[in-house]
């Protein structure tokens, strides 16, 4: 492992505590990266940790073809989402259906992809019996979900971070002049 500091540790009655920067630490796996990939592959960090830590979970289970889990944790990340995003409804769909009229500038295309995930967890796939029940239809799952995400999160921040910087140069000139 390599690291830019110096982690110490200190045993007293059976306890580890750990120090960096002579700092006491409560969480040592806060400084410590763990296998995660380049971050051109990970979720941007503007989406909430849950909902980037499931997706990481369900993408690495699709990859491995553990559909089942990949599956589980897709749809864990998205009643996530419609529990961050305050949605209510009856059930399953109408969530769905609310989170669509919440985000009406998303494509709704997107939204209707999502319903599919009760899908992929239902009395069909555990008899085996769902023949949609592959990689393929739980990747463009995945992968709208992602979209829906960056859409939700990260796009509204990068409009503030623009009119910010648009902000400041504006504000250069007419100091300037």
């Amino acid at each position: 492992m390599h690291s830019s500091f110096e982690i110490k540790l200190y045993t007293t009655n059976y306890v580890r505590h750990y120090y960096i920067d002579d700092k006491f630490l409560d969480d040592i796996d806060s400084y410590i990266f763990h296998s995660q990939p380049t971050s051109f592959f990970t979720i941007d960090n503007r989406i909430p940790r849950v909902l980037r830590e499931l997706v990481t979970e369900s993408e690495g289970c699709l990859k491995m073809n553990f559909l089942t889990g990949a599956s589980a944790c897709a749809r864990k990340a998205i009643y996530e989402l419609l529990v961050k995003e305050d949605v209510n409804g009856n059930n399953y769909d109408e969530r769905i259906k609310e989170l669509k009229k919440k985000y009406s500038n998303i494509d709704e295309v997107y939204f209707d992809i999502l319903l599919h995930i009760k899908d992929m967890t239902s009395e069909k796939v555990h008899e085996q019996s769902w023949d949609k029940w592959d990689s393929k239809n739980l990747n463009i799952i995945l992968e709208t979900l992602k979209s829906i995400l960056v859409e939700i999160y990260v796009v509204p921040m990068q409009k503030v971070e623009r009119k910010k910087t648009l902000e400041e140069l504006r504000n250069r000139i007419l100091k300037s002049k």
